[in-house]
């Protein structure tokens, strides 16, 4: 018993859910916006931090440079 379906009331449904997904996309374009200007914000924060954190230290830019580039699991260290 296959069940009929006014084809009217399909196709207004079909309509709707255009209209609704294409209101979703545009509010996740617009939340993947904020959400790469906030990543910016932090990132250029941190940049600003590790730079004072720099310029106050008293280690060469080489020791930083190796401390950053080495990898903690082959010196046994935890990174701190």
């Amino acid at each position: 018993m296959a069940r009929t379906v006014n084809k009217d009331a399909l196709n207004d449904k079909i309509t709707k859910l255009e209209k609704a997904i294409s209101k979703n996309r545009q509010q996740y374009e617009k939340m993947t916006a904020e959400m790469k200007r906030l990543l910016d914000m932090r990132k250029s924060i941190q940049s600003d931090e590790l730079f004072k954190a720099y310029a106050s230290s008293k280690r060469s830019f080489e020791d930083i440079m190796r401390y950053i580039q080495s990898d903690p699991d082959k010196d046994g260290s935890d990174g701190r």
